[in-house]
């Protein structure tokens, strides 16, 4: 089963290769993640540290420089009964991307431009939710997240892996901070979540 997901990892990120100097990531932790797993979730997120090791090549992304506009809002409750305001749909350009974030700190990575559709697909998506993946960040000035995409070609469920670096952010720097004056380091299409 390791050599059928190994072999599965493989053919998906072949397509994705970039023309940068490959650099090592920094994923070492104190105790690193390792099998057997109580469930899925800590496969899958040992499937991200293990993919970070291997496949990280450090990547510069400018921002998105067109029009970003928020094209549909609703309100929610938070997780403390609060109303929140999210959106369900962001145009950049004449591209629009359908985002459903469970955690709305995480709405400035495309508020921002940081995260913007040409750099996933050349086609319609959606993504169904965007996690910081806390457990791989060494530094405060990098963030590591994953995403869930869903696309029309594509029968299951995308995971895109990326990293944020903000090289003034320090231990006290908020979310909303860190994005704020972030860039995009690496982005990567990873597995498919079946």
């Amino acid at each position: 089963m390791k050599k059928l997901t190994l072999i599965l990892i493989l053919i998906l990120s072949a397509g994705c290769s970039s023309k940068t100097k490959t650099e090592k990531a920094i994923t070492e932790q104190v105790s690193e993640l390792k099998p057997p797993f109580k469930n899925q979730g800590g496969q899958e997120d040992f499937w991200a540290q293990e993919f970070f090791k291997d496949e990280y090549e450090k990547q510069n992304h400018i921002k998105f420089n067109g029009e970003i506009k928020i094209v549909n809002e609703y309100k929610s409750l938070d997780e403390h009964g609060n109303f929140i305001t999210n959106a369900n749909e962001i145009s950049f350009g004449n591209r629009v991307v359908e985002i459903n974030l469970n955690d709305n700190k995480l709405r400035s990575i495309f508020e921002n431009g940081i995260l913007y559709p040409d750099l996933i697909s050349e086609k319609y998506f959606k993504i169904w939710d965007l996690e910081e993946l806390s457990f791989l960040n060494k530094s405060p000035k990098i963030k590591k997240f994953r995403i869930f995409a869903n696309m029309p070609e594509r029968i299951y469920t995308q995971i895109i892996l990326l990293e944020l670096k903000n090289e003034s952010a320090d231990n006290q720097t908020s979310m909303s901070e860190f994005i704020e004056n972030a860039q995009l380091t690496f982005i990567k299409e990873a597995w498919l979540m079946m």
